[in-house]
């Protein structure tokens, strides 16, 4: 799981997929959705290397994360990368840092907000806390907002415009926390766990559903 990224934000045409192991990588590649047959586009760099970040963003704009550094160091990171969608060919900006080194998080968000959730700092152990970053001013450090219900790191993410949903994770958890974005101070809602407990899985969804797929399980490999 030490290579779950490349992770992606989605804009309204493309997927863009950056940093990522081995070590940290600074590359992005776009893929575009109308002709995804074609060898993914290498678009601007991230403003740092980076493995194992968060990732979320809304129409305009994506953000990536925190992470760590790779060999030789392997350091926890607070920076954040905006690309911005409208010109994704320059190099993304640096923008306003997490308030914790994190790595190995996830985000989810909506138009205006992204909240970064859990994550580690290595080589401590897992956190419960929520930064967020607020869209319309980027260029402060996140904001802290209520904590998870318990501590993660390696889980799913997904979302829609009123809630985040945050779910399994490291330790191997079967949790599910929800994100009220409307009283964001709030401790997280535990909500029905899955169906087993596993980390480094996958989460998409709508408006009215989320979807968790994959991971890992102990003592099981896969999921």
């Amino acid at each position: 799981y030490w290579v779950k990224t490349p992770a992606s934000p989605a804009g309204t045409d493309y997927g863009y997929m950056g940093g990522g192991a081995p070590g940290g990588k600074s590359g992005v590649d776009r893929i575009d959705y109308s002709n995804d047959t074609a060898t993914a586009a290498a678009k601007g760099p991230l403003s740092a290397q980076t493995n194992v970040c968060s990732t979320v963003g809304n129409q305009s704009y994506g953000y990536f994360s925190g992470g760590l550094t790779g060999d030789p160091d392997w350091a926890s990171i607070t920076s954040v990368s905006r690309i911005d969608y409208s010109n994704d060919t320059a190099t993304a900006a640096a923008k306003g840092s997490l308030t914790l080194p994190t790595f190995k998080g996830t985000a989810a968000g909506n138009s205006d907000y992204g909240y970064n959730a859990g994550g580690s700092n290595f080589p401590s152990g897992a956190y419960s806390s929520v930064q967020r970053i607020e869209y319309a001013n980027d260029t402060p450090n996140t904001s802290p907002k209520g904590n998870l219900s318990v501590t993660r790191y390696t889980h799913g993410a997904t979302g829609n415009q009123s809630y985040g949903y945050f779910s399994g994770g490291s330790p191997s958890k079967s949790t599910v926390d929800r994100i009220d974005y409307g009283n964001d101070t709030a401790t997280a809602v535990a909500k029905g766990p899955l169906n087993g407990a596993r980390r480094g899985t996958g989460s998409t969804g709508n408006a009215d559903y989320g979807w968790v797929a994959g991971g890992r399980i102990t003592p099981s490999p896969s999921r």
